[in-house]
C-alpha cells in the first residue's frame, strides 16, 4: 500500500496542468528518454541535416519531453551549435514561423561573423559593398516570407537580432536587379556561409498539433522548403493524426500522413506511461491534496479507498494530462466541500469525469432521481427506469469484461444497483438501513443527505453564516438557556423556501467534525443535551411534515458522535457521567435507543464486526456500564407505557432487544398481545417503510419477527386476525394489516 511519504508536493504534481520545467518534476521517466534522444541527435552529426518527429497524442507529455531534451542539449552543448526553440502556437498570426526561425539565425550569424573577423575586414566589406551573412539571410527572408509587412516589427521582438532596423533600411535600397536574385541562389549563398563559419543549429518546434491548418502548412513549408539548410536538425512535436488532418486540409492533398512521411526522416513515438504509473500519480497527488486541505495525512483507510477507486476506474487514464485534469478538478472542488464529502468518493467521481464522462453524468442523474424516490417526494415510471438502466449498461460497456464494468463494483459507491435481468432493471434497489445510516455518518456519495455536495457547491441561500453558529453554541453553553436553544432549533424545522430541506437539516449538515473540533466542553454538552431531550419530538415533527420521513436522512447521529468525541477529548470522566445521566433521564429515550445501538455496533458488542479502533468512542467497559443502566431505564413502566405514541416501533424494538439482553422485550410484547386492542396496535406499529421504483413508498408487515417475540405461530396470528375481522370495530384495521402483509 502506498503511504503519504510517497505523495508529491502540489508544486511537483503540477496540478494546474502546465508542462514540467525541471528534471526533478519528472514522474514518468522522461528524463531517461530525453537523455537517449540527445545521444541519438548527436550521432547524426553537425554537418548534415535531419527532421525528427516526436509523436504522441494530446496530453501524453510531448512538451515536457521537449523541455527536458532542451535541458539535456544545453547541459552538454556541441561546439558552435545553437539551440532554437519555436512555439508557433504561442506566436499566433503576428509572426510567421519563417520569421521566428530566420531572424534569430540572422542575429547569431551576424554575431559570429563579428567575432571571427577583425574590424578592418568589416570596413573593407563595406567599401567593396559586400554584404554580411545576416544581410543575406534577411534578404532571403524577405524573398520567401508570406508576411512581408510584419518582418521588421517582428524582428524587433526577437532576442539576438542586433540593429535589424538598419539592416531593413539597407534592404529597402537594394536595386531591382538585386531583388530579383532567386531564393535558390540566396539559399545556396547562406549554406556556403554557414559552412564557412562552421555553425550548426538544432531547432525545437512544439505544439504543431494546436495549429490551424494554414499555420500547420506554414511550418511544414518552413521545414521542407524555406529553411532546409545543411547543418540544421529539426525536432518536431505533434499528434500524428491531428497534424496529418491539418496538412490534408491546409494543403488540399489526399493523404496528409503520406505527405508528412516525405518530410519526416525519423520519427519517435512517445512511450505511453504504464497504467500503473498514471494511477500511482493520481493517488499520490490526491493524498497530497488531502494533506494540504486538512493539515494531516490521510489514514490507511482513506488511502486504501482512493487506491481502490483508482485501480477500478483509473485504468482508463491514458496520458499524464488526464491525470492532471482529474487532480485539477479535485483541487478546485475539495477545499470548498471538504466538510461535507468523503474524499475517496470525490476522487472516484473526478476520475470518471475525465475517463468516462457519460457515466459521471449518469450517476448525477440517477442520484437525483433516487433522492426523489427515497424521500417519498415522487416516483419514477417503469419505462423511465428501464431507459435509465439501459443508459447505465451502455456507459459500462467501455470497460468490457473488466471488473469496473460490473454492477457489483459500481454498487460499492453508488447505492441501489445490481445486475440487470429481463424483468428487473437493476436500479433503484432498496438498500439496507444499516448502509444508509453508515453512508450518512461518513458523508458518502451513497448518502441521501450528502450526495449533492459532490456535484455542486452549496447554494449561498442554503448556508448559514458562521456568526449564526457562534450564537447557537453560545446558547448551548449558557447555564439557563436550554429552553432558548430548543426553541431556536425546533423553530428551524420549517421550509427554507429554496429546497425540500428544512433549515434544521442545513444546520445539522453544517455541524461538521471540523466545526465542532474548535468548541468548548460546555458548548458541545449543551447541544448533546438537546438531542437526548428533544430528538423524539424532532422525529414526530418531521413525520407530521412527511409520513414517509426517514430518520437516517438527518444525520443527527453523526453530529452527536462528533460532539461526544470532542467532549471525551477534553474531559473524559465528566463526559461519561453526563452520558450516563442522559441515557437514564433524557426525555428522548426512543432516539437514545438508536444511538446506543450505534455505539454497540461500533464496538462490536451486539454481534456485528467492530469498526476500526479510530472510529470507536468508548471503551468496552464504559459502554457496557452505560448499556446496563439504559437497559434498566428501557424496562421502566414510564417508558413502556408510552411506546405507542410512535407509529413505527420496529426499529425501537430491535434496538431494545440488542441493548437489554434479558427477555423483557418478549415479555412486554406478549403482555401487550393479551388483549385484542394491544395485539392489533402492535401489529400496526411493526410495519416498516419500503421504497420501490415500481410501487413507490409503502408499508410492509413481516410476521416472522413479531411471531417470535409474541410466542405465536404465523398460523395463529392469521387465525386471530380472521376472528377479529368478524367484529365491526376491528374489521377495517384487519383489512389494512392484510394489505400490508409481505408476500
Amino acid at each position: 500500500m502506498m503511504t503519504t511519504r510517497d505523495a508529491v508536493s502540489p508544486e511537483a504534481n503540477h496540478r494546474l496542468g502546465s508542462a514540467i520545467t525541471r528534471p526533478d518534476q519528472d514522474r514518468y521517466g522522461f528524463v531517461h528518454v530525453a537523455h537517449h534522444l540527445r545521444l541519438a541527435i548527436e550521432r547524426l552529426g553537425r554537418k548534415g541535416s535531419a527532421v525528427i518527429g516526436i509523436e504522441g497524442p494530446w496530453g501524453s507529455g510531448k512538451s515536457s519531453l521537449l523541455t527536458l531534451l532542451e535541458t539535456e542539449l544545453r547541459s552538454k552543448p556541441e561546439p558552435r551549435t545553437f539551440i532554437l526553440k519555436i512555439s508557433p502556437w504561442l506566436n499566433g498570426d503576428s509572426v510567421s514561423p519563417v520569421s521566428s526561425l530566420l531572424l534569430p539565425v540572422a542575429g547569431i550569424v551576424d554575431t559570429e561573423e563579428m567575432k571571427q573577423a577583425p574590424w578592418w575586414r568589416w570596413l573593407w566589406l563595406w567599401l567593396r559593398k559586400r554584404k554580411k551573412s545576416a544581410f543575406i539571410i534577411l534578404q532571403y527572408l524577405q524573398t520567401t516570407s508570406r508576411h512581408l509587412a510584419s518582418i521588421s516589427d517582428a524582428a524587433a521582438l526577437i532576442p539576438g537580432v542586433p540593429n535589424t532596423g538598419s539592416l531593413f533600411r539597407a534592404l529597402s535600397k537594394i536595386s531591382l536587379k538585386e531583388k530579383k536574385k532567386t531564393a535558390a541562389e540566396l539559399r545556396s549563398d547562406i549554406a556556403t556561409r554557414l559552412e564557412k563559419l562552421d555553425l550548426s543549429f538544432i531547432v525545437l518546434i512544439d505544439d504543431l498539433d494546436r495549429l490551424e491548418p494554414e499555420q500547420a502548412v506554414e511550418v511544414v513549408r518552413l521545414v521542407k522548403s524555406v529553411a532546409d539548410f545543411p547543418r540544421f536538425r529539426y525536432i518536431l512535436c505533434y499528434d500524428r493524426d491531428v497534424l496529418a488532418s491539418a496538412v490534408t486540409t491546409g494543403m488540399q492533398v489526399s493523404d496528409g500522413a503520406t505527405y508528412l512521411q516525405k518530410i519526416l526522416q525519423l520519427t519517435f513515438g512517445l512511450p505511453k506511461p504504464e497504467s500503473f504509473d498514471l494511477r500511482r500519480e493520481f493517488t499520490s497527488g490526491a493524498c497530497a491534496l488531502f494533506c494540504e486541505v486538512n493539515g494531516e495525512e490521510p489514514d490507511a483507510s482513506i488511502i486504501a479507498a482512493i487506491e481502490n477507486a483508482a485501480d477500478n476506474y483509473g485504468k482508463q487514464l491514458n496520458t499524464p494530462r488526464e491525470v492532471r485534469l482529474a487532480l485539477d478538478a479535485l483541487s478546485f472542488r475539495y477545499p470548498g466541500v471538504c466538510d461535507y464529502v468523503y474524499f475517496p468518493d470525490l476522487c472516484l467521481l473526478q476520475l470518471l469525469r475525465v475517463t468516462n464522462a457519460p457515466l459521471y453524468d449518469w450517476i448525477e442523474l440517477y442520484l437525483t432521481e433516487r433522492a426523489v424516490v427515497v424521500s417519498g417526494d415522487g416516483t419514477v415510471s417503469e419505462s423511465d427506469t428501464f431507459e435509465l438502466a439501459e443508459k447505465l449498461w451502455h456507459c459500462l460497456q467501455m470497460y468490457g469484461t473488466d471488473k469496473a464494468g460490473t454492477a457489483f463494483t459500481l454498487n460499492e459507491w453508488i447505492p441501489g444497483i445490481r445486475p440487470q435481468q429481463d424483468d428487473d432493471p437493476g436500479i433503484f434497489v432498496e438498500e439496507s438501513e444499516e448502509r444508509e445510516t453508515s453512508a450518512t455518518a461518513s458523508r458518502r456519495l451513497a448518502s441521501i443527505s450528502y450526495w449533492r455536495y459532490y456535484f455542486a457547491f452549496s447554494a449561498p441561500q442554503n448556508i448559514l453564516l458562521p456568526e449564526y453558529f457562534d450564537g447557537l453554541f453560545a446558547l448551548a453553553a449558557g447555564p439557563d438557556s436550554a429552553d432558548k436553544l430548543a426553541s431556536e432549533l425546533l423553530s428551524r424545522i420549517n421550509s427554507n423556501g429554496i429546497t425540500s430541506r428544512t433549515w434544521f437539516e442545513h444546520i445539522l449538515s453544517q455541524l461538521t467534525g471540523r466545526v465542532i473540533a474548535g468548541r468548548s466542553f460546555d458548548e458541545c454538552a449543551g447541544l448533546l443535551r438537546f438531542f437526548f431531550n428533544y430528538n423524539d419530538g424532532v422525529r414526530l415533527l418531521f413525520s407530521d411534515r412527511n409520513a414517509w420521513f426517514s430518520w437516517q436522512t438527518l444525520g443527527i447521529e453523526q453530529v452527536a458522535h462528533d460532539l461526544l468525541r470532542r467532549m471525551l477529548s477534553l474531559k473524559r470522566k465528566r463526559t461519561i457521567c453526563l452520558l450516563n445521566a442522559l441515557f437514564t433521564r433524557g426525555s428522548a429515550w426512543f432516539w437514545a435507543a438508536q444511538f446506543m445501538r450505534t455505539l454497540l455496533v461500533k464496538n462490536g458488542l451486539n454481534g456485528y464486526y467492530p469498526a476500526p479502533e479510530a472510529e470507536r468512542l468508548l471503551t468496552d467497559d464504559e459502554l457496557l456500564m452505560l448499556r446496563e443502566s439504559f437497559a434498566v431505564r428501557m424496562r421502566d413502566r414510564a417508558v413502556t407505557d408510552n411506546l405507542f405514541i410512535f407509529d413505527n416501533l420496529l426499529r425501537y424494538i430491535s434496538a431494545w432487544e440488542e441493548i437489554d439482553l434479558s427477555n423483557s422485550v418478549a415479555h412486554w410484547v406478549q403482555a401487550v398481545c393479551q388483549n385484542d386492542d394491544g395485539f392489533l396496535n402492535l401489529l400496526l406499529r411493526f410495519r416498516s417503510t419500503v421504497h420501490s421504483s415500481h410501487q413507490g413508498t409503502y408499508l410492509e408487515l413481516r410476521l416472522e419477527y413479531f411471531a417470535e417475540l409474541a410466542a405465536m405461530s404465523e398460523e395463529d396470528i392469521h387465525s386471530r386476525l380472521d376472528r377479529l375481522a368478524q367484529q365491526p370495530e376491528w374489521s377495517e384495521t384487519v383489512r389494512e394489516l392484510r394489505n400490508d402483509l409481505a408476500e
